[in-house]
């Protein structure tokens, strides 16, 4: 039978873990966030530059300006942070799961939902 100390000792561990499943959840939902603003702010670019393209397709004036060149400079950089944010959250998940072990049976947990959080 457990000593008051051992089960102490298993529930401050128990209760360690779970603060860091905690702040590895945190960490995943900050970088959906942002990931959010930033396909808001693509969808924003993509409408500007539709609105400058046929605006400039009614007048005629399509010939390599530095505008439009600008607009798909700045959609092209928002993807890449797409890009990138993605695989933060893809590290944050698989590395927060990929240490924790379950002590008990040897297996490793994983996320019901996936990478995707």
């Amino acid at each position: 039978m457990p000593t008051k100390r051992q089960v102490a000792d298993s529930l401050k561990g128990r209760l360690a873990e779970i603060a860091d499943r905690g702040r590895l959840f945190g960490q995943a939902l900050k970088v959906r966030a942002d990931m959010a603003a930033i396909r808001r702010r693509l969808r924003a670019s993509y409408a500007e530059l539709g609105e400058e393209v046929y605006r400039r397709l009614q007048a005629g004036d399509m010939d390599g300006d530095h505008r439009l060149l600008t607009m798909k400079e700045r959609i092209d950089a928002l993807r890449a942070e797409i890009l990138q944010r993605e695989s933060d959250l893809r590290d944050i998940v698989h590395t927060g799961f990929g240490h924790d072990k379950d002590s008990a049976s040897g297996t490793q947990t994983s996320d019901p939902d996936g990478p995707g959080l």
